[in-house]
């Protein structure tokens, strides 16, 4: 109402439109700052959309970068082999070294198979008890019959519980399945009952031995009745009869030397190199030819190539100036934005710090060339060559390299912070591993063919602070020789259960000299330790094995560039803040020093240079927070626009009012005097 009195009273005095001037005049007061205003925010938001379709372009870059530093990029095989049905290589691990490998497949390894009478019916019950599963080898005779059994002491051992709930021949299958020791039981319809099979996992030292306990006041535990039907030991009197395979190992000659594995399938003949064992062929050669799957690399050398040309491609028009729309692009003049190109060209065209051991030092040696316009081409003839002749300083000048003039020094690993270069290593204190030594051994032990009958030899350890269980070493059997002794005490010792669980392993070793025995840890420092808690009489009086404790292990010690570092175990760190820092460093039992180098390699160097754009706190991260925040303060300006604008409005309001009043009050004495001019004596007018 009183907007509506205003209104009418502009124009009512000077007949002007004053109401419309008022909002012209602050149209034209607002035009300039709003326009600043207006321009800043297009502009800004230009830049946000600008880096992010930046961002996007070298996320793609960033791909194709990574699959040069990628073990799989630069650094796999490829097989050939020679035509058989005897094995087939199925695995591949960038770790193998390239050369020939002449394979002969002698025997395959076979899994021992047991079936037991039969069952009317699955559900038929089967006698409540305890089965008790063993795994090691059984002695045959001639043939080839099992006659007695000889524990793996390192495999563990499996009890099955048979009571009123599982009572049946498909319980007893599903209770063996379900213990998850590598047993497979089935139950098999043979046309006349139904009968359980089982088989153990493959290998001549995987074969099963079932003793049964029955429940019962009068359990008959290896007779043909009960749950006694299905046990597997040298009591029962069927036992060639329940046997249908034997267990055995894989025979195969690889260069000459014959090795025995337990499975078909072998992965630690040749390291990074699987093998599946398909049949015996004895006489017949297979060869299998690794090599640098040099194709592959070039794939991705390539596709890098092209994803940098792309890059270039899609991130142009934030640079370049727009002949359509007659303008730069938002990041023309960006700083930030046009450091991305020129740290990217310096990387390209500088040698690869930290290579000490490559005939290659830059890109160009490799015919990757920089065009005039910045992008990539390849020479044919020069990438050829190198990709023929010089492969492994292909791979040292592209992807992360590590080298060590002292072969008992390696680099394990580094991390983001360790920066490219050569580093003098001094070993100032090797590391050492803990070891405990008997006293010398009985005069009375002597080889070949000391005999154990009546004997007890058994001790407890603490290795690296875990306490084993009680160790028994087998007894009652005959050692033909020392080694055999020792092997039989190392695995005693390492089938422990709480040492398993622990990853912890000992090494046994018999000193000739002395008569000794001794028990090392296979960890390095001042935690490794083996200290023995209690031993038997026996194995005190005939193994010099006593209660004591040994010598503790000692931590490397070191230098790195004049700098002591970090040393524990067998592993030397550089000092935090140190150029080297991240550098991990395993150091051997009789290393003095070396000198050791590392390099990111070329797509090293532009992976780390992405992530610092890209990263979550990277430079693009930075740089659009500042952006929005740029955008909040133009909405704050503009508010406070709108604000002045609103108060200025008003201002132009009230002075074109009061001049309206100013009107109309001259208009009124304007009519006053005109009256009074027609009364006076000589103005009146005459009528």
């Amino acid at each position: 109402m009183i907007e509506n009195n205003i209104i009418k009273s502009l124009g009512a005095g000077s007949g002007i439109d004053s109401a419309n001037l008022v909002k012209q005049l602050t149209e034209i007061e607002r035009a300039a700052p709003q326009g600043r205003i207006d321009a800043k925010r297009s502009k800004t938001e230009a830049q946000i959309s600008d880096f992010g379709l930046m961002a996007s372009a070298m996320d793609t870059l960033k791909s194709a970068v990574s699959a040069l530093t990628a073990k799989e990029g630069l650094y796999s095989k490829t097989a050939s082999y020679t035509s058989s049905d005897a094995l087939v290589p199925t695995k591949l691990e960038t770790s193998v070294q390239p050369g020939s490998y002449s394979f002969e497949v002698k025997a395959l390894a076979a899994s021992q198979s047991l079936g037991f009478g039969a069952l009317n019916d699955p559900s038929d019950p089967v006698g409540e008890g305890v089965l008790t599963f063993s795994f090691g080898t059984w002695e045959r005779d001639g043939n080839q019959d099992p006659t007695s059994f000889v524990a793996d002491p390192q495999a563990k051992t499996y009890s099955i519980t048979i009571d009123s709930s599982n009572n049946t021949l498909n319980g007893l299958k599903d209770a063996i399945n379900k213990a998850d020791m590598g047993v497979q039981a089935s139950v098999i319809f043979d046309g006349t009952g139904h009968r359980l099979v089982l088989t153990a996992p493959s290998g001549a030292n995987r074969e099963m031995h079932i003793a049964v306990e029955e429940v019962g006041d009068t359990p008959t535990n290896t007779d043909a009745s009960g749950l006694s039907r299905f046990a597997f030991n040298a009591d029962i009197a069927d036992i060639a009869e329940v046997e249908k395979q034997a267990g055995a190992d894989a025979e195969l000659v690889i260069n000459g030397l014959t090795v025995k594995r337990s499975s078909n399938t072998v992965s630690d003949v040749v390291s990074g190199l699987t093998l599946d064992l398909l049949k015996a062929s004895p006489g017949e050669k297979v060869t299998v030819t690794v090599s640098d799957d040099k194709s592959f690399a070039e794939e991705k050398i390539r596709g890098f190539v092209d994803a940098y040309n792309a890059f270039l491609e899609e991130i142009k028009p934030v640079f370049s100036f727009n002949k359509e729309e007659e303008k730069w692009g938002s990041l023309a003049n960006d700083s930030l934005a046009k450091s991305v190109l020129t740290r990217f060209r310096a990387i390209i065209g500088s040698a690869i710090p930290g290579l000490t051991d490559s005939n290659y030092s830059a890109l160009t040696n490799l015919g990757i060339r920089t065009q005039l316009d910045g992008s990539l081409t390849i020479n044919e003839d020069d990438f050829s060559k190198a990709m023929s002749n010089n492969f492994a300083d292909v791979q040292k000048i592209l992807a992360p390299h590590t080298h060590s003039t002292a072969g008992d020094i390696t680099v394990n690993s580094f991390g983001k912070q360790t920066q490219a270069g050569s580093y003098d290593v001094v070993i100032t204190t090797p590391p050492r591993k803990g070891y405990f030594t008997g006293a010398e051994i009985d005069a009375a032990v002597t080889f070949p063919n000391f005999d154990t009958t009546g004997k007890t030899y058994a001790f407890t350890l603490t290795v690296n602070g875990v306490e084993t269980d009680n160790i028994q070493v087998p007894t009652d059997v005959v050692y033909a020789s020392a080694a055999d002794l020792v092997t039989a005490i190392q695995s005693a010792i390492n089938a422990d259960a709480k040492l398993r669980e622990n990853g912890i392993t000992v090494i046994v070793t018999h000193d000739a000299d002395t008569n000794t025995l001794t028990f090392t840890s296979n960890r390095y420092g001042s935690s490794s330790t083996v200290n023995v808690e209690s031993a038997s009489g026996d194995a005190i009086t005939d193994l010099g094995i006593a209660q004591g404790s040994g010598v503790a292990g000692v931590n490397v010690a070191g230098t790195v560039n004049g700098v002591v570092g970090f040393g524990l175990g067998n592993v030397l760190l550089p000092k935090l803040g140190e150029k080297a820092e991240g550098l991990s460093m395993i150091v051997g039992e009789n290393a003095t020093g070396g000198t050791v180098s590392f390099s990111r390699g070329f797509a090293g160097q532009m992976e780390e240079l992405i992530g610092l754009f890209l990263q979550t706190n990277g430079l693009f991260a930075s740089r659009e927070q500042v952006l929005e925040r740029q955008l909040v303060e133009l909405d704050d300006q503009e508010e406070q626009l709108d604000r002045r604008m609103s108060a200025y409005h008003e201002r132009l309001l009230q002075q074109f009012i009061a001049m309206e009043a100013i009107l109309n009050g001259l208009n009124s004495q304007g009519g006053f005097l005109e009256n009074l001019v027609d009364t006076l004596p000589f103005t009146a007018s005459k009528k």
